[in-house]
């Protein structure tokens, strides 16, 4: 059976469905790969958030997630929204084997302004990814959970 991380090394691909990267040689790297990905899909999310872009969001999240998105999208309301990244920092907390799959706790944190009018705050969040054999879409963000 494989080790966690080497079914990580194998399975580390964009959440939305492009090619896969090459492999990498190391333990470190292979995480390292897969938070590099993460912090991409952390500002891919916010861009289909502030587009109010449902095809967007449909591509990289979990059909749960993308319910509970579309009802805060609906709160929300259709005006413009933008939000900017300035600082992200992404740690991998834990991978555990789910039923047909895999699913990534990554810790984000970092600085971030959620209107151009406001200052920049810090925030700090937890996401699961899933990678489910059965939906053989490769990563979707699957639960976003603000931190203290």
């Amino acid at each position: 059976m494989l080790s966690r991380l080497a079914r990580l090394k194998r399975r580390v691909v964009p959440l939305r469905p492009v090619a896969r990267p090459a492999p990498v040689a190391a333990a470190g790297d292979d995480v390292e790969a897969f938070l590099r990905v993460a912090r991409a899909s952390f500002v891919e999310l916010q861009a289909a958030w502030d587009a109010a872009d449902l095809r967007a969001l449909a591509a990289i999240t979990t059909e749960e997630l993308l319910a509970e998105l579309r009802e805060q999208l609906e709160v929300r309301g259709p005006g413009p929204n933008r939000t900017e990244v300035l600082a992200l920092e992404a740690r991998l907390l834990g991978l555990d084997e789910v039923g047909d799959g895999l699913v990534a706790s990554v810790e984000f944190s970092g600085w971030i302004r959620e209107r151009l009018e406001e200052r920049a705050a810090p925030f700090r969040e937890l996401w699961l990814l899933a990678n489910l054999k059965s939906a053989d879409r490769g990563w979707q963000i699957a639960r976003v959970q603000a931190l203290s």
